[in-house]
């Protein structure tokens, strides 16, 4: 862990974490990028962080389940304070499926215009990556 991760808007972000589940990927896959800022984790707020980067494993349940997940990197902007996931997803309608359920449950906890997401056709994520893939992506 510890990637620098480049969105395809440009912001750059440090990966965290890495979630897999086994299975092999869709003729299709797709890569779906999820961004957002909590209202409880204010600029600078390192315990409330690094608490918010652990409680992370609990949230797994929320997306492993779901039809066509593949692969998540968990991503933080330690300067901002923004998180970011970045999904394979086996179809672009599973992934769009899943966006719009986590863009829902987000929503109450984010701040107001911080929360969006982006599905990209492809296995994308080489782009965001350059040079700095972890060892064990699949990309």
């Amino acid at each position: 862990m510890g990637a620098s991760v480049t969105l395809p808007d440009g912001r750059q972000f440090e990966v965290f974490r890495e979630s897999k589940r086994d299975g092999a990927p869709g003729p299709e896959q797709v890569t779906l990028v999820v961004w957002f800022r909590l209202r409880a984790i204010p600029v600078g707020a390192r315990v409330r962080r690094y608490l918010f980067e652990r409680l992370c494993l609990v949230n797994t349940l929320l997306f492993a389940g779901f039809d066509g997940y593949r692969m998540k990197l968990w991503m933080v902007d330690a300067d901002t304070s923004d998180y970011a996931g970045l999904y394979s997803w086996r179809s672009a309608d599973e992934a769009e499926t899943y966006a719009r359920y986590i863009v829902g449950v987000l929503s109450p906890f984010s701040q107001r215009g911080s929360l969006g997401y982006q599905v990209l056709p492809g296995p994308a994520l080489e782009a965001c990556f350059g040079d700095a893939a972890p060892s064990s992506s699949p990309w």
